[in-house]
């Protein structure tokens, strides 16, 4: 079961599945009037891509509910805009930070219109988690930081920084005391003479 520590913005992907949605509902329409009017292979065409535009915005509607940031137990899930989220040791998280960026929104200057941001901080002792491939418009990750644009997460504040910095905090305590209880961490003894 996984925590949700950051959800995705829910409106903004709502209102981009409508969109598709009604691009696919316009060609089933217009594969309805095709089939009344006799023209079987054109209406089969337009029947067949209102299918795949359907799908699309069911598939877009899904990846954008998934949570940007959650916990598994052991490893933080970042939602960066991929298929397959990136799960990184909870150990190597140094924090988060607030921020602000361009928002990479489309028809619109990429310089001039910012957005808040939320930075993660990985350890730089983990070389492999320096740079990952990102979706540019959802995330950017460089140099063991991860910024996640704010025009796809819930509103970002810095409430909402020192919310997820108290959780990290708590969630690493409670793996450091489980490892110290562990029967296979080492006991210190103490020798008297």
């Amino acid at each position: 079961m996984n925590e949700i520590w950051l959800q995705s913005n829910r409106r903004t992907v709502v209102a981009i599945a409508l969109a598709i949605g009604l691009v696919g509902l316009l060609f089933a329409v217009l594969a309805f009037g095709m089939m009344q009017s006799g023209s079987v292979v054109a209406a089969r065409v337009s029947g067949f891509t209102a299918a795949i535009v359907i799908v699309a915005a069911a598939a877009a509607g899904y990846l954008g509910t998934r949570p940007r940031l959650a916990f598994d137990g052991r490893k933080l899930r970042i939602h960066i805009g991929t298929a397959q989220p990136a799960l990184i040791p909870i150990e190597l998280i140094e924090g988060f930070l607030l921020g602000k960026g361009p928002s990479y929104l489309s028809g619109k200057d990429d310089y001039k219109t910012e957005t808040s941001t939320l930075i993660v901080r990985i350890a730089e002792r983990a070389p492999e988690w320096e740079k990952v491939p990102t979706n540019v418009r959802v995330a950017a990750w460089c140099g063991h930081y991860v910024t996640l644009r704010g025009t796809w997460t819930e509103p970002l504040s810095v409430d909402v920084v020192n919310r997820l910095n108290q959780r990290l905090y708590e969630v690493q305590q409670a793996a450091k005391q489980s490892a110290a209880n562990s029967p296979a961490a080492p006991r210190s003894t103490t020798v008297t003479s």
